[in-house]
């Protein structure tokens, strides 16, 4: 797990219920707790990082501010990430080198120190069907989800493409669970060497269906974690297709929500544009069939894994538990303590504009603190230190 220097000042127990100023100061716990202290940055360990986060209390309007409110510092860490990897391996992978470049991009990225700490699971699709359509058919229901049959004098299920699953189940079942990198890293890297591009078909819309029922059950046992699901393919829908958009779409509706990000290797691949749209990451990596095939893959899973640099776990008060409507967000200048901002929180990501700002991943039952996309890019871009006081009542935009 990636570790940044985000300090969070806990609620004192002297606090009353959301009155500013309501509790009186106390010193920070510094022999507990790391990093304390008012501007101190401990970095990032690893990895993409957003900027150091560092400590201490901001000074919000109000009667006695945000520093009278804060009695505890922590460390805290990035919000754990995690992928389930469905991977193309229909034959038309195995044309200009691209099942080896991207294997190879994947097992480097595996490898990244970057990456460590990042949970990855991992599925192929095409799969031989664990339950085959019948040799012959009358109606279109008796080849199920193989359908429609062709009638007399063919008699077959079209959607039956050289014993290629179209059971959704089939995919749902990884052949690796999510497991952490890197101790995840050699099981996955020997499993896709124990694979070839030999599938018959590319069974799209079946393989995300099976995607989201895993990743969602995945998302729902770890709510605290950020779960995608990765899409890789190198051509159109063939076979028993399905609708990859609407899975897409299901996925990122659950709650937990799961995004979608797709990543086409080779050309006229447009179509998975709507795929990730519909999976809430705005379109799809589009990556050269060519010599530049491995570091363009890599530079896409370099960006998908920087998307949860700005997610934040809320951390638990020594005493207590937070009461969510007493959390602000500031952040703050390096290179001048004094200067802070204290940026106000929005009802949640459609509501983030230009003017920034923070919103729970799920307003009902908090577990992740998500900046909004202007207020990250400014904690990235300016190296600016973020603070998250708990104790005070919540600014609102």
């Amino acid at each position: 797990m990636r570790r940044y220097g985000v300090m969070l000042a806990a609620l004192a127990a002297s606090c009353f219920f959301g009155v500013l100023g309501a509790c009186s100061a106390s010193t920070n716990n510094d022999d507990d707790f790391s990093g304390a202290g008012a501007g101190n940055s401990t970095g990032s360990a690893g990895g993409d990082s957003v900027g150091s986060f560092s400590g201490g209390v901001g000074g919000a309007t109000g009667s006695g501010g945000m520093d009278a409110c804060a009695s505890e510092v922590f460390d805290g860490v990035q919000v754990p990430l995690d992928m389930y990897v469905m991977l193309d391996k229909s034959s038309s992978m195995d044309s200009s080198g691209k099942w080896t470049n991207v294997t190879n991009a994947l097992n480097t990225f595996f490898s990244d120190p970057g990456s460590s700490g990042i949970g990855v699971g991992l599925q192929f699709f095409p799969l031989q069907s664990s339950n085959p359509p019948p040799s012959s058919c009358n109606t279109d229901q008796d080849c199920g989800a193989y359908g429609p049959c062709l009638p007399a004098p063919f008699n077959i299920c079209v959607g039956a493409a050289g014993g290629d699953s179209c059971e959704p189940m089939d995919y749902a079942t990884p052949a690796l669970p999510i497991a952490t990198l890197p101790m995840a890293a050699a099981s996955l890297q020997s499993t896709m060497n124990g694979e070839s591009p030999d599938g018959a078909s590319t069974p799209t819309g079946v393989a995300l269906a099976g995607a989201r029922d895993y990743a969602t059950q995945w998302a729902a046992a770890n709510p605290t974690h950020l779960t995608y699901i990765l899409f890789a393919t190198d051509g159109d829908p063939t076979g028993c297709s399905g609708d990859a958009q609407a899975e897409a779409a299901a996925a990122a509706a659950a709650n937990p929500s799961v995004k979608t990000f797709v990543i086409g290797v080779g050309p006229e691949l447009g179509f998975l544009n709507g795929v990730a749209q519909a999976g809430g990451t705005g379109q799809a990596f589009l990556v050269d069939a060519g010599p530049n095939t491995t570091q363009q893959f890599l530079d896409a899973l370099a960006d998908i894994r920087n998307t949860g640099a700005c997610s934040l776990q809320i951390p638990q008060p020594t005493d207590g538990v937070p009461d969510y409507d007493l959390v602000n967000v500031t952040l703050v200048d390096p290179n001048d303590p004094n200067s802070r901002e204290t940026i106000g929180r929005v009802a949640g990501a459609s509501a983030c504009g230009p003017q920034g700002g923070w919103y729970y991943n799920d307003p009902q039952n908090p577990t992740i603190i998500e900046l909004c996309p202007a207020t990250c890019d400014r904690v990235r871009s300016q190296g600016l230190d973020v603070e998250v006081v708990l104790g005070c009542e919540t600014i609102v935009q």
